[in-house]
């Protein structure tokens, strides 16, 4: 298990300041023209257009978050080393025994459990209760277990904390997670005690290391003597010395610096496989077995654990502690072993003999002489500079307690003392005891970020920078500022945290996306190069190169460019601007795999939305099932229009055009610019089917809504119904609108009015795009009056009632087989979609008076009053007539 700690503290080394403080990045959504496909009417070609969306990316920083994992090892180390030790110590004489148990009755104290509220808060009823319980079963096995082993102590003990922990679960006020974070909280001082007496225990450790490298070979020949062990140690104190001559910045190798908490690792390893070795220096007072071999693993199970809280919660004062002590301790009781050492055994080292083996049995200068100078030289370093371990060791109890309070905060929203609480113990904690404290201006951030105080997460954040530069904060203050005039804000803090962090391929990428705001492209390609050679390859850098080139439009270097991409699954907006840029240029989009989990952020929603463009030109179906699904999330409600408008363009492209209006007719139900761009892609559909009239009446609602290229639309539609006069009106306002453009874009049209021929216009665009339903009313036509012929009728007037040549085929069709009521609902399904159709206002009077509803005939006949020639109309009303009295014989 102390090996397992040591794991622990090692994987919160490398992962916990990423958890405590992520990074994320943030998508940002940049509107790009797509043109899907065109229709050619006459000399003009109308673009059906979309929106899509190239994807950037910036960084933000989270956090920082309690951690109540790491909390729950620590405290679960904690209670484990506490049972062990409590066992082990009862076998020990009187005096160790004592000796042992002082520090296990101050950590009982110091971890404040009857705040948790078992009994009475503020009450010390479990407090007495822990020490009856853990003090009495530790006298009496001591007193009265001389036969009980170790085994049997062990687990008695066990027992005793395991019932003591069930107890503050079951009993106890507080959650799980904040019961964790509570023990580790006040278990703060008490870790930091445990960890300084392991570095002092193992403080001479890697030179007794060198000591066995330089003598452990079988023969004397093979060793190495006493040259390479001075210079071996004095390389490994130099380097302490430089470390601690430089304040603790001693840089190494690019960047990575000398770390005194990597130095403890080999110690403790040298310490755990010596330990018998050095038995020779405690043996007069505490027994090798069962004594030192248990309590070092235990002592060091219970130190790592309070060193990976302080790791995974990226505690800054206590790690700066733990280094700052670390480092020194090593530095001096290193050197004091090292003299001791050449004092001692040097001309037997230059014998070559195994020295290792009796260095702790000296016959000239005592060890403890040499030990007590050492921590001599540790007290005297710290009384130069004033204690500021005690200070830095508060100052991280405080933050463990103002996480604590944070999460409670937010837990209770409407409980504004909890917050207040934690907003004092990190002005406590960064404000009294330690100004150069990160994590508790942090904390402050993010609770003022939780009651959305703007202007105190600014001022913390600020402060936060003044010890030294931090690459997180600074891209945090540039992500606050969200409004046009926080541009120069942001934008000097992004370009001073470069300034001081040259090497932050982050805060280059983001100060390039925020020049994409101005007119400075060259700053933007200045920057993105810049995090280029800063983080070659890198998903940030490669996604907002793509973007930039197509924003600028220079589609050719674009392509060039993302040759050798290969978005990974977890690279959506890579993987979206790839997409995008095939749209763009008209090339087949590869089927995208593992397009969605179920909720979508902006970067997934963009590859969503352009891999369903590129299915929807390519008519495949087989993202519809995904797109529905999507589009019920609650969690994706801010995309609902899009997955919607998506799903309608499938079904379009499919074939599918009853269903696909229907499910974008909601979308253009409103009067705003969205709402007119909805109408006029509905307008354009109504015109690609045939629908001429209706599509004009649509497009000339898209245009009063602000759907800029509607007018042009409207125009070729009223050219294709045969109302020439209509559209020579709206080209003569287009001609005197401002937007050139669409001037430039309608002049062929204006140019070809006056000799154009409707009829053969039609027919042309009737060619190029064949209605719907017209092939099945052909089919039904050649099946003869049978059942596949019915089946094709039904299919069309379900499927394809805007198709009026095919409706009226069907309503000939039930009419002959005197089915008048389907050859009404034929005809009535085709006037809601041509509502001023002359054949089919004809052929729903026939209808009507067919079905036996003559009246509901009114209506139309006064519309075809007006739309028919006298004796036309005269043919109609006889034919109706006639129609009439035959039914009202029969």
């Amino acid at each position: 298990m102390a090996a397992l700690a040591v794991g622990l503290a090692a994987y919160y080394y490398f992962t916990g300041a990423a958890a405590a403080l992520p990074l994320l990045l943030v998508p940002h959504l940049l509107p790009q023209p797509l043109t899907l496909q065109t229709l050619a009417v006459g000399p003009v070609a109308l673009p059906v257009q979309a929106s899509g969306f190239g994807v950037s990316l910036t960084h933000d920083l989270a956090g920082p978050f309690a951690q109540p994992e790491a909390a729950g090892l620590f405290a679960g180390l904690l209670a484990v080393a506490l049972a062990g030790w409590v066992a082990v110590a009862s076998t020990l004489r009187r005096a160790a025994f004592v000796a042992a148990m002082v520090p296990v009755i101050f950590l009982l104290m110091s971890l404040n459990l009857d705040l948790v509220g078992v009994f009475s808060v503020g009450k010390q009823y479990f407090l007495g209760l822990a020490l009856v319980l853990v003090g009495g079963l530790a006298f009496g096995l001591h007193a009265y277990g001389e036969r009980v082993p170790l085994a049997g102590r062990a687990a008695l003990c066990a027992a005793a904390v395991a019932g003591l922990g069930a107890l503050l679960l079951a009993r106890g006020q507080l959650s799980g997670p904040d019961l964790a974070l509570h023990l580790a909280a006040y278990a703060t001082p008490g870790g930091a005690v445990l960890v300084a007496a392991l570095v002092l225990w193992v403080g001479i450790e890697n030179v007794r290391g060198v000591l066995w490298l330089a003598g452990r070979a079988a023969t004397p020949g093979a060793r190495l003597g006493l040259g390479p062990f001075v210079g071996a140690s004095l390389l490994y104190l130099g380097l302490l010395a430089a470390w601690f001559w430089t304040d603790g910045r001693l840089p190494l190798y690019r960047g990575v610096g000398l770390d005194p908490l990597v130095l403890l690792l080999p110690a403790v390893l040298v310490a755990g496989l010596g330990l018998r070795l050095r038995a020779p220096s405690y043996a007069a007072r505490l027994p090798y077995a069962p004594g030192a071999a248990q309590l070092y693993p235990l002592l060091l199970m219970a130190a790592a654990g309070a060193l990976a809280y302080a790791l995974a919660t990226h505690n800054t004062p206590l790690l700066e502690a733990a280094r700052s002590f670390s480092g020194t301790a090593l530095l001096g009781l290193g050197a004091a072993f090292f003299i001791y050492v050449l004092v001692n055994f040097g001309p037997l080292i230059r014998q070559r003999l195994p020295v290792y083996r009796v260095v702790f049995a000296p016959r000239r200068l005592p060890f403890y002489t040499v030990y007590v100078l050492g921590l001599g030289l540790l007290f005297a370093v710290q009384l130069r500079l004033g204690w500021p371990l005690l200070a830095q060791v508060r100052a991280g109890q405080y933050n463990c307690l103002g996480d604590l309070t944070r999460r409670q905060s937010e837990a209770r929203p409407d409980e504004l003392g909890l917050a207040l609480l934690a907003e004092r113990y990190y002005a406590e904690s960064g404000d009294v005891l330690d100004r150069n404290n990160l994590t508790a201006q942090l904390g402050r951030a993010a609770l003022y970020r939780t009651r959305d105080q703007r202007q105190n997460e600014l001022g913390a954040l600020r402060r936060a920078l003044l010890p030294a530069p931090n690459e997180k904060v600074s891209l945090r203050l540039a992500a606050l500022g969200t409004a046009p005039q926080d541009l120069f804000d942001d934008l000097d803090a992004l370009r001073q945290g470069l300034r001081r962090q040259p090497t932050s391929a982050a805060l280059a990428g983001d100060l390039a996306q925020l020049f994409t705001q101005t007119s400075l492209t060259d700053s933007v390609a200045f920057y993105l190069d810049k995090a280029e050679r800063l983080a070659p390859g890198a998903y940030p850098s490669r996604t907002n190169r793509l973007a930039f080139l197509m924003q600028q439009n220079l589609l050719p270097a674009a392509q060039q460019l993302a040759l050798g991409f290969r978005p990974a699954p977890d690279e959506p907006a890579l993987a979206s601007n790839l997409t995008l840029l095939r749209l763009l240029r008209h090339q087949p989009a590869a089927p995208a795999v593992g397009l969605a989990g179920d909720d979508l952020d902006a970067a997934t929603f963009a590859a969503v939305y352009h891999a369903a463009l590129a299915a929807a030109q390519q008519a495949r179906p087989a993202l519809l099932p995904a797109l529905a699904r999507l589009a019920t999330r609650p969690a994706n409600a801010p995309y609902y229009e899009q997955l919607l408008f998506l799903q309608a363009l499938t079904r379009h492209a499919l074939g599918q055009e009853q269903a696909a209006r229907q499910l974008l007719e909601p979308l253009a139900a409103g009067t705003g610019a969205t709402a007119g761009y909805y109408q006029q892609l509905l307008g354009l559909w109504q015109l690609r089917q045939g629908q001429y009239a209706a599509a004009a009446d649509q497009l000339a609602l898209a245009a009063a809504h602000g759907a800029t290229t509607a007018p042009l639309a409207r125009a070729a539609a009223l050219v294709l119904a045969g109302r020439a006069d209509s559209a020579r009106v709206v080209l003569a306002r287009i001609a005197a609108a401002p937007d050139t453009a669409l001037r430039r874009a309608a002049a062929p049209l204006a140019r070809a009015l006056p000799t154009a021929d409707a009829g053969q216009w039609r027919a042309a665009f009737a060619a190029r795009y064949p209605q719907l339903g017209t092939a099945w009313l052909a089919q039904a036509q050649a099946a003869g009056p049978g059942p596949a012929a019915a089946a094709l009728y039904r299919r069309i007037v379900r499927e394809a009632p805007f198709n009026e040549p095919a409706i009226l085929g069907a309503a000939r069709f039930y009419t002959q087989r005197r089915d008048y009521p389907a050859a009404y609902d034929a005809v009535q399904a085709g006037l809601a979609e041509n509502p001023a159709a002359p054949a089919l206002l004809q052929a729903y009077v026939l209808a009507a008076v067919d079905t036996g509803l003559a009246d509901y005939a009114a209506e139309a006949l006064a519309k075809l009053r007006q739309q028919l020639p006298p004796a036309a109309f005269a043919a109609l009303q006889a034919q109706f007539a006639a129609r009439r009295a035959a039914h009202a014989v029969f």
